[in-house]
């Protein structure tokens, strides 16, 4: 799956490396959505880019409006999966719209066992997006786009088809990096939200204390916490440089559910689970795949994957698993998921 990839520089700021960002547009073909815009507006400030908005009362607009049959729902937002050539991705493009439907295959079923999985179409940030050296991700006007439509998104959710439901908010990536936007922007003076939260799966990109502190919430300490941020950044223990990283990132062990160095060795994986993530189909699933410990110094997950095994990491430096934070893990996760809720719900 495509991933933007954020590196790590000497100001501890969250920042793209442009020549590196080339190369994923090579390699990384995986897309999601966006409305269309004049190719002249991509010049234009981020405002006036962000006041063209999305109709989300429109069913069109959402990559899943499921029927609601469980006590819990989920907001999930998809990774970065496009490569357009304007660096906004446009949710009207139908093989856009099916790359965001393969990811969700391959990501979002973790959660659809136990909850209401909604989740909307937004025009992310691509990998084409024109930077300039040292320039911010978020700060610019293709991310500020994107990240105003997931708040948009949840907002209409929240009014309109939430009805008062516990929810689960979980992504992936740039999915996560708009759900730390969200989560500082609308959770921190908002108690009654916070108490609905069941927990916030903020995978693939560094959760700080100071984007804790803004939204009111803690990091997950345990397997059964509630109201809590789960994130981690899954990496090999050799890997230079912890391109996904940045310091102070928070992480827990989805083996074991520890924040310590505490080694989860491979039998505790109850099944990594692979897809083709560009069409959702499934490709295979092995029980006891690869261990896990935390480095505490970096805040890296490290695991090493069985000898011998061959894995597309696309354009990502040697040892980078960002592409497999799901699937690594995906049936702790999953089962973790089932967990929390049982939590919440016989705390509530």
């Amino acid at each position: 799956m495509c991933m933007i990839l954020i590196r790590l520089e000497n100001s501890k700021k969250r920042c793209f490396s442009l020549g590196f960002l080339l190369l994923l547009c090579v390699s990384f073909i995986f897309t999601s959505g966006c409305i269309s815009t004049d190719p002249s507006e991509q010049n234009s400030k981020p405002a006036d880019l962000i006041d063209t908005g999305i109709d989300y009362s429109d069913p069109y607009n959402w990559l899943s409006l499921p029927n609601v049959s469980k006590e819990v729902d989920i907001f999930y937002v998809y990774p970065t999966v496009s490569s357009n050539e304007t660096g906004s991705m446009p949710i009207s493009d139908e093989g856009d719209r099916a790359l965001a439907q393969g990811i969700f295959a391959a990501q979002a079923s973790v959660y659809e066992p136990y909850g209401n999985v909604f989740a909307p179409y937004y025009r992310q940030m691509t990998t084409n997006v024109k930077m300039e050296d040292g320039m911010l991700a978020t700060d610019t006007a293709e991310f500020k786009q994107g990240a105003a439509d997931v708040e948009d998104a949840f907002e209409y959710y929240i009014n309109n088809l939430n009805d008062g439901r516990p929810f689960i908010i979980a992504g992936h990536s740039q999915g996560t990096m708009a759900l730390i936007e969200l989560i500082k922007n609308k959770f921190g003076d908002d108690e009654e939200l916070r108490s609905r939260l069941v927990a916030a799966y903020l995978i693939g990109y560094t959760v700080t204390d100071d984007d804790l502190a803004k939204a009111g919430l803690t990091a997950a300490e345990g397997p059964y916490d509630t109201g809590v941020v789960i994130t981690y950044n899954t990496q090999s223990p050799t890997l230079v440089g912890r391109p996904m990283l940045m310091e102070g990132a928070h992480c827990i062990n989805p083996l074991n559910w520890k924040t310590d160095s505490t080694y989860a060795p491979a039998s505790e994986n109850l099944g990594a689970r692979f897809y083709n993530d560009s069409t959702g189909e499934f490709i295979r699933e092995v029980v006891g795949y690869s261990d896990a410990q935390i480095d505490v110094e970096t805040g890296a997950l490290t695991t090493t994957i069985p000898e011998g095994e061959d894995l597309d990491i696309g354009s990502y430096p040697e040892g980078v698993y960002h592409r497999y934070d799901y699937a690594f893990w995906y049936r702790n996760l999953q089962q973790n998921v089932g967990d929390r809720i049982n939590a919440y719900l016989l705390k509530t």
